[in-house]
């Protein structure tokens, strides 16, 4: 997924601060405003904007730099910094201007940041050491979900079974065939069989047949290394309450999982 991320930091940092903990997680290119770049969106799968929260909303020179954008039909998010406790509605200019560009929101993040001006100068500065780590593993974890939430296989098991290969349900996805039943999804079309899924999988959920294949989903932990590890992002797990409970119940009246976990070796 092309991601590139536009913020103004103009203050403390604060708003550069969780940007990079975002780009980090998306790997995604990080673009100063400051500079007013001519970049071509048109190739991007998402788009961030994020600034400072000044006077009720966004920062004007972020605002006015959204709206010289084409952004019909793409994906952003937005992101900011603010002095106060709670978010409210300085969103809104914003997202109103980029709803009027025909983007679509797909995620907001904000957190506190540090501010030593107006009223705060006489108690040295409010907010002090913000954003701090909890702040950025916040942003990080948000930008994790936006990366998992617009996963190309994000939906496929709503798609119909079209077939099976050794008795792992088969779907197609436009050209890609997809193996896998309610949890584990790989696409078997992009895939180069390099095998790290089966290496990283604590409980042995691949097989290498003709090709990888997620033979035992059952035993679906939703833990994600397959997919964090795999080099072409060709895993998805469908993470749900009822999976998460399947495996609870599972793990309270029965030892195959446990003895999954222990087993010594990985299929082959």
């Amino acid at each position: 997924m092309k991601t590139i991320i536009f913020y103004r930091s103009s203050y403390r940092g604060n708003t550069l601060n969780i940007a990079e903990s975002m780009a980090e997680v998306l790997s995604a290119e990080l673009v100063s405003i400051n500079s007013n770049p001519t970049i071509d969106l048109s190739d991007y799968d998402l788009i961030g904007f994020g600034s400072a929260i000044n006077f009720a909303a966004h920062d004007i020179r972020l605002q006015r730099f959204v709206s010289s954008q084409n952004l019909k039909g793409k994906n952003v998010f937005i992101f900011s910094t603010r002095c106060r406790p709670f978010l409210g509605a300085y969103h809104k200019p914003l997202k109103t201007i980029i709803e009027r560009k025909g983007g679509i929101i797909t995620g907001e993040f904000s957190c506190r940041g540090f501010d030593r001006t107006g009223p705060w100068v006489i108690m040295d500065g409010y907010n002090k050491s913000r954003p701090n780590e909890r702040d950025r593993f916040k942003a990080r974890l948000f930008a994790e979900k936006l990366r998992w939430k617009l996963h190309p296989l994000a939906f496929i098991y709503k798609d119909p079974v079209t077939g099976y290969s050794e008795s792992v349900p088969i779907r197609r996805k436009n050209s890609d065939i997809v193996a896998g039943n309610k949890v584990v999804f790989l696409n078997t079309s992009t895939c180069i069989n390099c095998g790290k899924c089966i290496k990283v999988c604590p409980m042995h959920i691949f097989a290498r047949r003709d090709t990888v294949l997620p033979t035992d989903e059952k035993n679906c932990i939703q833990c994600r290394l397959c997919a964090d590890n795999c080099p072409t992002s060709s895993i998805y797990i469908h993470e749900s309450f009822l999976n998460g409970l399947r495996i609870a119940l599972r793990e309270s009246f029965s030892d195959k999982l446990q003895n999954s976990y222990n087993a010594e070796e990985y299929q082959n």
